[in-house]
């Protein structure tokens, strides 16, 4: 899949920025950065190798939190941008739907 270099989201910019020591500085391998409208992801490296299915996921999975959290989404008194286990599996789905798509 396509990483794209920005996006909008209800008029409002989010960049994708690949960072190469993001794992480094805190074991992620994908951080969705709400104050600076930010997806940040570990790109393929020789010291962390990542496929480009990996990489494809973990920004459906980042773009999940964005979305969720420009939705204000909320399921009583918690805010469901913050729970992973809904994230990652709206994001995965989101990925094999776009990476599986078939077109005339």
């Amino acid at each position: 899949m396509k990483i794209p270099k920005r996006f909008k989201l209800f008029g409002q910019t989010i960049a994708v920025k690949f960072d190469p020591l993001l794992v480094n500085e805190n074991d992620n391998l994908g951080q969705a950065v709400y104050r600076r409208s930010e997806i940040r992801l570990q790109p393929n490296t020789a010291a962390h190798p990542r496929n480009p299915d990996q990489i494809g996921q973990t920004f459906c999975h980042e773009l999940m939190h964005h979305m969720l959290y420009a939705a204000n989404a909320k399921k009583g008194d918690e805010w469901l941008h913050k729970d992973e286990v809904l994230v990652d599996v709206l994001g995965s789905l989101l990925h094999q739907a776009l990476t599986t798509m078939e077109y005339k």
